[in-house]
């Protein structure tokens, strides 16, 4: 899907440019196909932004691990992310002590192990990701420069890698019940908006069409959320797009402001992955998938007249 901008500028100059990934969980590796085909294509960019599993992403490839990502993807399995409650788990939740069903202790020795602050901290990209309060209903966009530890890095990925009631939410500072973001803005376009962004490239997890049917409880969960986190970035670009329209009327409240290209990929196909499936033949063909299309999508968009500027070679 592409959003039609008009942008008059030097050839010579470099337009600023933002990633963004939303959330889709176990479909996440399609992000990472696109990513790696826009990267071989020279598009580098200043922001990666996103949400739930595309936080993730997005911290991976800001801080230049983008093959590591890859290989992660291509070799976890959901055990490596998550378990199944234990009979404890189950009582405690009984008991309101256990606010999700299953345990991410795994996922969070991932985050430890694979996300550098440091490294995030030096990257030309910078990297930013959204979280909701379930106690104030407040939801945030927390970017490096407001994280000053490991461990407050950490309990920001868990948080925004929160599905509720499956994934126990978490406290930032010491309070809140922090979740995903996704289920008020499932893509931080507007945080790329603020911050400038000439180009915006969107990676979203849910297919174009979907025409099967859920086959049991544990699909109806998964399709009713796809229709929350879909409705989330549809209100998104909706609203980049009526950015772009008050541009160029000259309407008085955007004087001063400039017109945005965005880009949207998404699969074509069905994708045979819910939120929470996640294995390394369906991960790799979801990277192959995310990888061809892009491509394709950046030829369609280079033979209607569009050509991408590269970055500056250093």
């Amino acid at each position: 899907m592409e959003i039609k901008a008009k942008v008059t500028k030097p050839e010579s100059i470099v337009p600023v440019r933002a990633l963004v990934l939303p959330g889709g969980g176990g479909r996440g590796a399609y992000q990472v196909g696109v990513a790696k085909a826009l990267l071989e294509q020279g598009i580098v960019f200043d922001y990666a932004f996103g949400t739930s599993i595309g936080g993730l992403n997005a911290a991976l490839i800001a801080q230049g691990d983008l093959a590591r990502l890859e290989e992660l993807w291509c070799s976890i399995r959901a055990k490596d992310i998550y378990h199944l409650p234990s009979p404890n788990t189950i009582g405690q939740m009984v008991l309101g002590h256990h606010l999700g069903i299953l345990d991410t202790h795994p996922l969070e020795e991932v985050i430890r192990k694979e996300v550098s602050l440091h490294k995030l901290k030096e990257s030309h990209t910078k990297f930013g990701v959204c979280t909701t309060d379930l106690c104030s209903l407040q939801t945030s966009f927390i970017t490096t420069d407001d994280i000053i530890s490991t461990s407050e890095l950490v309990d920001v990925l868990m948080a925004t890698c929160a599905l509720p009631m499956a994934f126990p939410p978490r406290q930032l500072h010491g309070s809140g019940l922090w979740v995903d973001g996704g289920l008020v803005r499932n893509t931080p376009m507007h945080a790329a908006l603020e911050r400038g962004a000439d180009e915006i490239y969107m990676v979203l997890l849910h297919p174009e069409q979907i025409n099967v049917c859920p086959a049991n409880m544990f699909e109806v969960i998964a399709r009713c959320l796809d229709i929350v986190l879909d409705a989330s970035a549809r209100k998104e670009i909706q609203s980049a797009e009526l950015y772009n329209r008050l541009i160029a009327d000259g309407n008085i409240e955007s004087r001063g402001r400039k017109m945005v290209s965005i880009k949207v990929f998404q699969p074509h196909r069905q994708v045979s992955t819910t939120l929470l499936e996640i294995d390394p033949h369906r991960s790799r063909q979801l990277v192959n998938q995310g990888y061809a299309e892009a491509m394709e999508h950046l030829l369609d968009f280079r033979e209607a007249g569009n050509p991408v500027n590269k970055a500056k070679a250093s």
